[in-house]
């Protein structure tokens, strides 16, 4: 009689081994996955409300004035960006104020506009993921709100050829409800997926609104209110996706949870 026998795994064993390991391997790595989205969440927040402060900051040294939101209209070339006569717009005032270099130090040569990727993590959310168009021009992951921009009955709204003035700026004071007003949020960069097909085209330029907002967080993204507070909003309650809305692809109105303007009676 045989005292001993060999032990070994059947195949239906080790079949059942090798489904366990798989279901623990992807849990451990889907878990790991969402820890690091929420970790970059964070770290989108936090940016948003270090422009928030300087913001605050800023108006309070410039009889409550925010700063310019932009250049000129639309795309800001790296050459604008960086020039002197534009120290006033908020990638530079407020990079200032924060203590951080601005876009007068990062656009000055192919090798500092390469860092403002890499080292100039404050502009931009780190779930962000940049094509090869931003090397052509400096791309905004993080913008201003374009909405919150004075308008003046009767006068032309400046082109990319026309400087912004100072008379275009909104003080803190004048906006009605700064607790729902954004000032900051994620902004849609090229190569982004948009929200919605009637979104606008992302570009990435330094002022957004609902049109350019991005869904990176899980199909939402961060929103700086005016009060200083972020919120991470699905997209959905901030962009209009109905197809039969005269507002698709842009700002909800009547306003349900942000505010675009700094009245939000006006249509954004």
């Amino acid at each position: 009689m045989n005292s001993s026998r060999r032990s070994a795994f059947t195949l239906l064993e080790l079949l059942i081994v090798i489904a366990v390991v798989l279901i623990l391997a992807g849990l451990t790595l889907s878990g790991t996955a969402r820890a690091k989205m929420a970790a970059q969440r964070v770290t989108c927040i936090n940016n948003l409300k270090q422009w928030g402060c300087a913001a605050h900051l800023h108006a309070q040294d410039h009889e409550d004035e925010l700063p310019r939101e932009a250049a000129v209209d639309g795309i800001n070339s790296w050459e604008m960006s960086g020039a002197s006569t534009n120290r006033d717009v908020w990638y530079n005032a407020l990079a200032e104020i924060a203590g951080i270099p601005g876009m007068v130090d990062y656009a000055q040569t192919p090798s500092s506009q390469q860092g403002f990727y890499s080292a100039g993590k404050i502009f931009h959310c780190p779930r962000a993921r940049f094509s090869d168009v931003a090397a052509t021009y400096p791309n905004f992951s993080l913008a201003m709100n374009s909405k919150l921009m004075r308008d003046f009955e009767g006068a032309a709204v400046p082109v990319a050829t026309a400087p912004l003035s100072r008379d275009w700026r909104r003080k803190l004071a004048e906006i009605k409800e700064p607790a729902r007003t954004a000032l900051f949020l994620d902004n849609g960069i090229p190569g982004e997926e948009r929200l919605c097909a009637f979104q606008s085209v992302y570009t990435g330029a330094p002022k957004a609104s609902a049109s350019e907002f991005t869904g990176r967080h899980g199909y939402g993204g961060n929103i700086l209110f005016a009060d200083g507070h972020v919120i991470t909003m699905a997209g959905k309650d901030v962009v209009d996706m109905d197809p039969a809305s005269v507002f698709r692809g842009k700002a909800i109105f009547p306003p349900a949870e942000v505010v675009w303007s700094h009245d939000p009676a006006l249509v954004p």
